[in-house]
């Protein structure tokens, strides 16, 4: 290849198929890219937030081969970018290289979905920002990227505040079905969505020569998104317009004093800009409202739309702790894309264990650029900051010393420059979904074509049109990227369809299909595509069946042919797992469980196997107790009492109020005849935590079983003082009240117990018994399942209580009305 020179004639006359290529290219990325927000598949059971990463995909290989076969046919590569583009290459270079050496290169590479923290997902954002220098260099097709995103963007606004109005059912189309859920990600992601559009319209009411229509659509636009965002509530987006609207308003009120200033150039100045200052000072001050008052704002919008929601993540601090422990163990390349979660039970602090979070395996960090440093080592890190110093002198480089005065390529290279710092930015603090980080990278993109128009920059032009040998060379690449594009939308289709099927069988069973035709469902999957996630899946169906056949009076051959049967796809699905991901805790806790079955019954060598497979998974998660307790239990069947005790009071030092090892631990003593020692040692625990409801709980199982039900009664009062949700205390306390003749105050706390269980058939019928009159003979003795408190859906954890520690932190404003509790 040569430098294309003066020498080099390009023909007169149009050439057709290269127009037609070059047309395509663009159309492709501008209808992919600018209606993305609202694109979506009206299927519950496939992620949307993969939906939309896959259609990127498919789209840029669509984009590769017409790019391809227009490089071909024209015989001309023209790239101009800054720096920084090369600089974003790097951290996908990182990524990658973290992933080959981390040991485990699927999870590392894709995930199970192609995750927002995979090494692939990282590589397809650079390909996002490579290809829009690549494809145009025109300020028409960036304007009507730009016109159809903000299309997009009232669509989406409209959408939400018509779901506020007339209900969660209202343009639901089957799958959002939540007030929370939503076109564009998360519920937060919905605030960084409208946080993105009033800087977007900010920037083009101070810089755009706008009609009064065009000023009132994006007066409109800033509206809208303002409402939506108080709604939503996300302090953090609130910190950035406030900042940004007030610079805005003092720039508005002053800049006629500065003439031709490097923000104004040229006749960009001399616009009206009492619109601007009018939408500015309004975001500031609503701003200011939600920043001040933001818990009372909540609580107030809270109750007024019905909606609560409360998002959390390790804070800075938790994440800078567990990223010190993995730098210890390597340093250079980090843990690996996708693998915070296995850092995070590995190296997480034990006071978490006294939380409502002890439980919860956070995938990420704080923030999504924080959590790429703890898992790409310094390699990643050094990427990161490399890339954010020449994004950074980019942008002022653009802003301040411009060559061209060209209003609408300032306008480009403004509102690219500030979306992608705002989404950037936003990523140190948070983890944006894909759709947010997918922005992030095409105004990264844009900003990279504004540059080159703005600044007086020379680019790379290359041509091949009188070099056989490198026509050659060029078709031979060609031909690569078209043929590896086709290899790779065939591996996706086959994932996808993975995907796809493993969600169809398990919505089957939940519209009232039978076990055997989801498994038969979740195993076409695993023949698609070999995700150990669908073998854990299928073992959790098998170990439910074990329980049910190994729990049943009596079995007659057939039942005993069934039970062999799940035992043995069980323990396979359970092998299938390890042996796929051997550093995730899950499988091994499977094994473990399902030999723990076998060694109650006797089987020879299962005791082994199941101590065995429970140490590994305790390994692999050190601070979590339960395996320490399902050890207990181990022992306990198999008649080893000593070490059972030894292994729940284990269990009991890594969680003070772990529930279910009190429980286990009072049943012990009873079993033993050690009621009343027991009691007395729980009593003197309880002078030393006062404050710690399951010790409480603990008290009054221990005084229940020895007789004493008035003392007993006091302790779980005490209990349920302490935690009003204490399901298993208020449920305990009903039974207690019960036989004291008291049946007013017992169905009282039966209420409470059944709006926490609401799945839960038992209590109902209990509360029947009790009003009819019946006796409790058969009550249920273990007690009942505690409520939910944080739930985990993908990268988002949310709670129905603030958080009871400063190494988790709230994404949202906290509501007045919101209260952190001890719980179980």
């Amino acid at each position: 290849m040569q430098e294309q020179s003066s020498s080099v004639s390009r023909p007169s006359i149009v050439d057709t198929v290269e127009a037609f290529l070059r047309s395509a290219t663009q159309f492709i990325s501008i209808f992919l890219f600018g209606l993305l927000p609202i694109l979506f598949i009206p299927v519950s059971f496939m992620p949307q937030e993969y939906v939309k990463t896959v259609l990127i995909i498919v789209g840029l290989g669509v984009i590769a081969i017409f790019w391809s076969l227009h490089i071909l046919r024209s015989g001309t590569i023209e790239l101009r970018a800054p720096v920084m583009l090369l600089a974003f290459v790097c951290v996908g270079a990182a990524g990658v290289i973290s992933a080959l050496l981390s040991g485990d290169m699927r999870d590392a590479l894709i995930g199970d979905d192609f995750g927002v923290h995979t090494a692939l997902f990282t590589l397809m954002l650079v390909a996002i920002a490579l290809h829009v220098p690549l494809l145009s260099h025109s300020k028409t097709t960036l304007m009507r990227l730009y016109i159809l995103f903000a299309a997009s963007a009232v669509l989406v606004a409209l959408f939400h505040l018509s779901r506020l109005f007339f209900g969660p059912d209202f343009l639901s189309f089957g799958i959002f079905t939540a007030p929370t859920q939503s076109l564009v990600g998360t519920w937060n992601d919905v605030a960084l969505f409208f946080g993105l559009a009033i800087l977007l319209a900010l920037v083009a009411l101070e810089q755009l020569p706008l009609t009064k229509s065009g000023q009132l659509f994006f007066g409109g636009v800033v509206a809208l998104s303002l409402c939506m965002l108080a709604v939503v509530n996300f302090f953090a987006v609130w910190i950035v317009l406030g900042l940004v609207s007030l610079s805005l308003l003092m720039y508005g009120m002053t800049k006629n004093r500065f003439g031709g200033s490097a923000l104004t150039p040229g006749a960009i100045g001399s616009k009206d800009s009492l619109p601007s200052i009018l939408v500015s000072g309004l975001v500031f001050i609503v701003s200011v409202v939600c920043i001040i008052g933001g818990s009372s704002v909540g609580s107030s919008l809270s109750a007024l739309t019905g909606i609560s929601y409360l998002e959390v993540r390790p804070s800075f601090e938790a994440t800078v702790d567990v990223g010190r422990a993995v730098y210890a163990h390597d340093a250079f390349v980090g843990i690996g894309p996708n693998k915070f979660i296995d850092a995070w039970r590995q190296y997480k602090s034990t006071s978490i264990n006294e939380t409502l979070f002890w439980a919860t395996d956070f995938v990420a960090g704080n923030g999504y650029i924080t959590t790429a440093v703890v898992q790409t080592g310094i390699l990643g890190l050094v990427a990161w900051v490399l890339f954010f110093i020449t994004f950074i002198y980019a942008g002022f480089t653009m802003l301040f010393r411009t060559a061209y005065t060209d209003r609408f390529w300032y306008f480009i290279g403004t509102s690219s420059f500030v979306g992608a710092a705002y989404i950037w930015v936003m990523a140190l603090m948070y983890v944006p979904g894909a759709l947010m980080l997918i922005l992030a990278a095409l105004f990264t993109g844009v900003m990279c074509v504004a540059y080159g128009a703005l600044v007086s920059t020379r680019g790379l032009s290359l041509s091949v049109l009188t070099n056989k040998r490198a026509t050659f060379v060029l078709v031979g690449c060609a031909m690569l990227v078209i043929v590896g594009t086709t290899s790779g939308l065939y591996y996706l289709s086959k994932h996808t369809s993975s995907v796809y099927t493993f969600g169809k069988a398990l919505s089957s069973l939940s519209q009232g299909g039978t076990l055997d035709v989801t498994e038969a469902g979740i195993a076409q999957a695993y023949t698609l595509y070999n995700n150990e996630l669908y073998a854990l899946q299928v073992g959790a169906y098998q170990l439910a069946k074990i329980n049910a056949y190994a729990s049943a009076p009596e079995l007659d051959e057939a039942g005993q042919q069934q039970l062999q049967s799940s035992i043995r796809n069980g323990i396979n699905a359970g092998q299938i797992a390890v042996e796929a991901d051997p550093t995730d805790a899950q499988g091994w806790s499977l094994l473990g469980s399902i030999y723990s079955i076998l060694a109650s019954a006797k089987v020879e060598g299962a005791k082994e196997r199941a101590t065995e497979s429970f140490e590994k998974a305790r390994t692999l998660d050190p601070q979590n107790p339960v395996y320490a307790l399902r050890l207990a239990q181990l022992y306990a069947a198999t008649g080893d009492a000593a070490n059972a005790r030894t292994k729940v009071s284990e269990a009991i030092a890594g969680k003070r109020n772990y529930t279910e090892a009190l429980t286990f631990l009072a049943q012990l003593d009873i079993f033993e005849g050690k009621t009343d020692d027991a009691i007395n040692t729980t009593a003197a625990i309880v002078r030393l935590e006062p404050n710690n409801p399951a010790r409480y709980y603990q008290l009054g199982v221990l005084l229940s079983a020895a007789g004493k039900t008035d003392d007993a009664i006091a302790a779980f009062n005490e209990a349920i003082r302490i935690d009003t949700n204490y399901a298993n205390a208020r449920y305990f306390l009903a039974l207690g009240l019960v036989e004291k003749g008291d049946t007013e105050a017992a169905l009282a706390q039966l209420d409470v117990v059944a709006k926490l269980n609401p799945e839960n058939q038992e209590v109902k019928t209990l509360i029947e018994r009790i009003k009819s009159g019946a006796p409790l003979t058969d009550a249920p003795s273990g007690g009942v399942v505690e409520p939910q408190q944080v739930t985990s859906d993908n990268n988002t954890v949310t709670t129905t209580k603030a958080p009871d520690t400063p190494l988790i932190s709230p994404v949202n404003t906290v509501p007045e009305r919101e209260s952190s509790t001890n719980t179980q």
